[in-house]
């Protein structure tokens, strides 16, 4: 992706942004320093929030806002099932359904996109739904069939979004994604261990001998040494039974994480 919009400054408040997002307490659902560095990098006089959809039963199941002035939203969410508010009604037509229907969920979309004039906008169905709302712009997430994990950045007034602020939305969202996966461990007490060390911790933890897991792994012997190693040195632990017995609670949550990558 060429970078050719963005300004000298840019990737450092990128940088500083993520890196806050892995400090901050981890809350309920992302960060709030994470949308606090939003803010900044792609200004909205409305907000920058997260929102988290079950678009097949119509209903939020969970909604983060930070507007411009700062001040933190309420969390709210879920909400029961609402299939005749407008919002869903208009859902599979509007553009804000358009990463499902494309099955495209990399590419960050906004409105400039879909309607070229404030004509054409404005004769779209959805801004009467959402009056307040002028110009938006979707940075998608994985998420379970049926659901849509989302940031969206909104703005009442006459500033649309460019070509730089897309580019900035596309640099960040795989780190949006690992730093909600963090925040996701960190509530859950889920240790952070990469996929090959929770392997072989599982192998370990059943009674298999480092040589038995490394052949069924296909590795060296002393690359499953290796991975043991760090697996106790990250838990704070000097024996298998004891990474086991504090890791392998979280194993399917681990698992549940990795998968919604």
């Amino acid at each position: 992706m060429s970078t050719s919009h963005l300004r000298g400054s840019d990737l450092d408040l990128l940088m500083s942004t993520v890196a806050d997002g892995y400090r901050d307490d981890a809350g309920a659902g992302m960060p709030w320093a994470l949308l606090d560095g939003l803010q900044k990098l792609i200004p909205c006089d409305v907000d920058v929030s997260y929102q988290h959809y079950d678009y097949r039963a119509c209903r939020s199941l969970f909604k983060q806002g930070l507007p411009a002035c700062g001040l933190r939203e309420p969390v709210s969410g879920p909400d029961p099932p609402e299939p005749e508010d407008p919002f869903w009604l208009l859902w599979w037509q509007a553009t804000c359904s358009w990463p499902q229907r494309a099955g495209n969920l990399h590419r960050v979309v906004h409105t400039g996109d879909f309607f070229p004039t404030e004509r054409a906008r404005l004769a779209e169905p959805m801004s009467e739904v959402l009056p307040e709302i002028r110009y938006d712009m979707i940075l998608s997430l994985p998420a379970p069939p049926g659901e849509a994990r989302r940031i969206l950045f909104f703005r009442a007034g006459n500033s649309p979004f460019s070509e730089r602020e897309r580019q900035l939305a596309e640099l960040i969202r795989p780190h949006v994604q690992e730093i909600w996966l963090d925040a996701e461990r960190r509530r859950a007490g889920v240790p952070k261990l990469s996929p090959r060390e929770w392997e072989v911790l599982s192998l370990a933890a059943a009674g298999r001998s480092y040589g038995e897991i490394a052949g069924q792994l296909y590795i060296a012997t002393s690359t499953v040494r290796k991975h043991m190693e760090h697996v106790r040195e990250r838990l704070g632990v000097r024996s298998v039974a004891a990474a086991a017995a504090i890791a392998m609670p979280h194993a399917a949550t681990a698992r549940s994480a990795a998968v919604t990558r």
